[in-house]
């Protein structure tokens, strides 16, 4: 693929692998052979049968979920949405500096309603100042819907593009990671609007999906794999669009909080980490990472540290092999799941984007007439139920990094079968059916 070509074939502002005849096997076996078959295509009864029950299932925690956050005093039981109001009423009360001052900032929280035993630290970095600011001079309840309806809404656009009248837009709505998201009062569907919407549009729209990513910036442990993406996809207008974002959002908040800010920011991450390290034993069940699951099970700090540095590396090869062959919609799917896998420091509240990547590996088989196999379906019934599992403190075993690594093993093994259709024949019959069942 030439840098920043549009090639044809796109289908819903991806650019899509032109040859897809690997995908579409009228003699493979189905329910005319006398047997029955485990293979079932997104059109058949039975998927749709099984989606429907993963539906209600999700439906009902969903609602269970909002249900019992709306009789809460906080109305944010992980304590997500009254750090976001805390910090934004302490920027626009004190200097911009106090912010990393771990000192100052829990007594300004305290100030502002925090329990004396909670504390917050602010380790974003200075262009996050930017929407907390505004969102400091209004009260806290108003600045939570409005945070609601300006985010959730860029979610479902990032995620269904212009389908939105599809039933992915209704199961985005009712995924338990959109309830969660909903009730932590985070920045999970921003953040997750950012990475979608600008890796949707990288290979049609560089330049708005580049202004996309660099937006991301503002938490970038979940933008780490996109210059590993752009590099390989040579995606240089859309990665130079990215680049002049950040220079500008670098210029703005050091116009408007002081020159020295940044600064401030990079001597405050040490500190930052070390209270992680610290206290994280209370919080590592609402963590998704590699590292958080094994020092869940027991496994030495050490050890978990240099194998969440080993699957980094890892998961960095793995993106860069994907996206070789341009910005597909697997090749998206790849970046979101790996995200979680490949970030040391994430939570539950940034899992909007694997619901995101499951619906588009359901899209892609859709779009290209194939089908899914009875383990893939499991893996996608274990995607979906294992965000309701991590809220539970003694949930045991911790299943969402194991479910993270089920769906990256899915998403490669069908970009390995369509690149490599001539070795994947024994393969593709077991996920491709002609006669849905």
């Amino acid at each position: 693929m030439s840098p920043d070509h549009v090639q044809p074939g796109t289908v819903n502002d991806f650019i899509e692998p032109a040859d897809v005849s690997l995908t579409k096997r009228p003699k493979a076996r189905g329910p005319e052979s006398g047997r029955p078959s485990w293979r079932w295509s997104p059109a058949s009864p039975g998927f749709r049968f099984w989606a429907g029950v993963l539906l209600v299932l999700c439906s009902a925690y969903s609602v269970t979920c909002l249900t019992l956050a709306a009789r809460l005093p906080s109305g944010a039981p992980f304590g997500d949405w009254l750090a976001l109001w805390t910090w934004a009423r302490f920027l626009v009360e004190h200097p911009t500096t106090e912010m990393y001052d771990p000192s100052i900032l829990h007594a300004g929280q305290a100030a502002a309603g925090l329990e004396a035993s909670q504390y917050y630290p602010f380790a974003y970095p200075p262009s996050f100042l930017l929407v907390l600011w505004p969102m400091g001079l209004l009260p806290s309840g108003v600045a939570y819907g409005a945070l609601l309806v300006l985010s959730l809404p860029l979610y479902l656009w990032a995620t269904v593009g212009k389908r939105w009248r599809s039933p992915v837009t209704l199961a985005a709505l009712i995924a338990p990671t959109t309830a969660i998201s909903i009730v932590a009062g985070q920045t999970g569907f921003l953040a997750s609007a950012l990475l979608i919407g600008g890796l949707r549009l990288a290979g049609r729209r560089p330049i708005l999906a580049g202004l996309l990513l660099g937006l991301l910036t503002y938490k970038p442990q979940i933008g780490l794999l996109v210059p590993v993406a752009l590099v390989s996809a040579k995606l240089w207008r859309c990665a130079a669009s990215a680049c002049a974002t950040f220079l500008l959002l670098f210029a703005v908040t050091s116009a408007a909080f002081g020159p020295g800010i940044w600064v401030t920011w990079f001597a405050a991450i040490p500190g930052f980490s070390s209270q992680v390290a610290a206290e994280g034993g209370r919080i590592l069940h609402l963590m998704p990472t590699v590292m958080s699951t094994l020092l869940q099970i027991g496994a030495p700090p050490t050890a978990a540290r240099l194998a969440q540095g080993a699957a980094t590396i890892a998961i960095m090869g793995v993106v860069w092999a994907s996206f070789r062959a341009g910005p597909t919609r697997l090749a998206a799917a790849t970046l979101l799941v790996g995200t979680l896998l490949a970030t040391p420091y994430a939570f539950l509240y940034d899992m909007p984007i694997v619901a995101t990547a499951a619906f588009w590996v359901i899209q892609e088989r859709h779009d290209s007439g194939g089908c899914f196999g009875w383990g893939e379906i499991l893996v996608l019934t274990i995607a979906a139920i294992a965000p309701m599992t991590m809220p539970a403190e003694a949930a045991r075993p911790p299943v969402s990094a194991i479910s993270l690594v089920l769906l990256l093993g899915v998403i490669l093994r069908r970009s390995w079968m369509l690149r490599h259709p001539a070795e994947s024949e024994t393969a593709t019959q077991a996920l491709h059916c002609g006669t849905a069942s």
